[in-house]
C-alpha cells in the first residue's frame, strides 16, 4: 500500500480481529444470535454491524474517488492522519451511545442465518476489497479526499480508514463484555 497511514490503520483491524475474534468464533449459533435484552444488539447483529459498515465505506470511497483530481490539486497542503475516538466524545457528550442509522442496523431476519465464521469472512471479504481499492492511492492524495459527514468531523480517507479501527474496537469490547456475560451466567443453557 502506497499510504503508509492507511497500511497502519488496515493492520490495526487486522491486529484487533486477531485478538477479539477467537472468542467470538468459539460460540454456538443460539449464543451467537442471543439478545441480553429485545432492544439490545446480539454478538451476531454487533459483527453484521461491522461489516455493514465497512461496506458502506467501501461504497462511498469509490465515489470519493471522483474527487481525485481536485485531491491532487491540493497534494502540497497539510492534511490530518489521525482522528481522535468519536464514539467516546459523543458518550462523554449526551451519556450515551450513538444510535445507527437505519442503513447500518442489521435486518431482523439476519438472525440466525449467519454464522461467526460466515460473517467474519464476510468481514474479510470487504477489508480485502478495500485494500484493493486503495492500494495505489498516494497518502497526500487520500489526505485531501474528505468525506461529507459532520458526525465525525469531515475526515478524510486515511482517517476515515482510522475511524473504522476505533468503530470496530468500540463494538468488540461491547462483545467481549457480552460474550463474559453470556459464558457465565449459563443463559446459553435456556435454549
Amino acid at each position: 500500500m502506497k499510504s503508509n497511514n492507511m497500511a497502519h490503520h488496515f493492520q490495526t483491524l487486522q491486529e484487533q480481529r486477531t485478538y477479539y475474534l477467537p472468542c467470538i468464533q468459539s460460540l454456538s449459533q443460539e449464543q451467537l444470535w442471543h439478545r441480553e435484552k429485545e432492544d439490545k444488539w446480539s454478538i451476531g447483529e454487533h459483527f453484521y454491524h461491522l461489516y455493514l459498515i465497512l461496506k458502506m465505506l467501501k461504497t462511498a470511497t469509490k465515489f470519493s474517488l471522483l474527487l481525485t483530481p481536485f485531491a491532487k490539486m491540493r497534494r502540497n497542503k497539510p492534511f490530518a492522519t489521525e482522528i481522535h475516538d468519536i464514539y467516546d466524545e459523543f458518550k462523554n457528550k449526551k451519556g450515551r451511545g450513538m444510535r445507527a442509522p437505519g442503513i447500518l442496523v442489521p435486518p431482523s431476519k439476519i438472525r440466525f442465518t449467519l454464522s461467526s465464521d460466515e460473517i467474519e469472512q464476510l468481514l474479510v471479504n470487504e477489508t480485502s476489497a478495500m485494500q484493493k481499492l486503495l492500494k495505489n492511492m498516494e497518502e497526500d492524495i487520500a489526505g485531501h479526499i474528505v468525506f461529507p459527514d459532520p458526525i465525525a468531523h469531515y475526515p478524510n480517507l486515511i482517517q476515515s480508514i482510522q475511524l473504522l479501527a476505533i468503530h470496530e474496537k468500540h463494538h468488540f469490547r461491547m462483545m467481549a463484555e457480552q460474550y463474559k456475560r453470556l459464558i457465565t451466567s449459563g443463559e446459553v443453557l435456556r435454549f
